[in-house]
Order: C-alpha cells, then structure tokens, then sequence
C-alpha cells in the first residue's frame, strides 16, 4: 500500500491547522484518498522550535494515517521526519492496527477536520508549504493557541 508517491510530493499542498499542543498538526487536505468513508491521509506534525533528535535539527514529520469516519478509529500507517531545510524521509513503520480515536486528542481533531468538515482556528492562513506551516504553527505552540 502506497500512501505518498514522488508525484503526489510534488503537488501543491493545502495544510489546514486542526490543532495545537505539543505539535501544530497540519492535515494535507488535497491529499486524502477516500474509499466510501475510510480516508487515507498524512498530517505533518510540526515540532517546536529548537527541536532536535541527536545532532539534527527538525521542523517535525508527516504522519500517514487511515481513518474510518463511520467507526472513528485511526491506523497509524508509518512517519517521515522532516528536517530543517525539508529534507524528508524515508517514511518508516507499517500500518498498525485501527484503534478508538480518544476524545478530544489530536487525532480527534484531525478526524473532525478530515470526516466532518470541521475548521478550527478559522483565522490562521491555509499553509502552501511545509516551511510556510512550520512558520505559522512553531509561534502557535509557544503561546498554546486555542481553536
């Protein structure tokens, strides 16, 4: 199961903030894939700044996930970091068993963005870039923005 391509990584991305704690996630709404209610998308996780892992310094990394609407559960299906600068990859880990999304958590919110139509933080730009969302989401951690 291919979740992202070189060609799907060259289109032009729409980054929707749906929340903010530890990250600023970012759903890549012209990425979903939909089979009836089940949605296959990447959510790039946006760390904060100064964020690092040994040596390198990262903006963060794209989930891949799959959602059922109907269920409400999530699969997690593998991450890519994305370090400073945008270098990304390689997406590593398998898709792991669907699970009860939790209330109020941050894959609620992107299942609410994603399956509902939900738009939270309806003042905060649409992001065209991952450098444009790590710019608009790293000052949202700082200050622990609300919807």
């Amino acid at each position: 199961m291919a979740l992202a391509s070189p060609a799907c990584a060259q289109a032009p991305l729409e980054l929707r903030l749906a929340d903010v704690g530890r990250f600023a996630a970012f759903v890549d709404m012209g990425g979903i894939a939909w089979t009836g209610r089940t949605a296959r998308l990447r959510v790039l996780q946006v760390a904060e700044d100064g964020f690092t892992a040994g040596t390198e310094a990262f903006w963060g990394g794209w989930r891949y996930e799959v959602l059922d609407c109907d269920a409400r559960t999530i699969a997690h299906a593998g991450f890519s970091s994305v370090r400073v600068g945008g270098k990304e990859g390689p997406i590593s880990g398998d898709l792991r068993p669907a699970t009860a999304i939790p209330a109020g958590s941050a894959d609620d919110a992107v299942a609410k963005a994603v399956c509902d139509g939900w738009r939270p933080y309806a003042g905060v730009a649409v992001a065209s870039s991952v450098e444009q969302a790590v710019n608009i989401g790293r000052p949202l951690i700082a200050t622990g923005a609300e919807p």
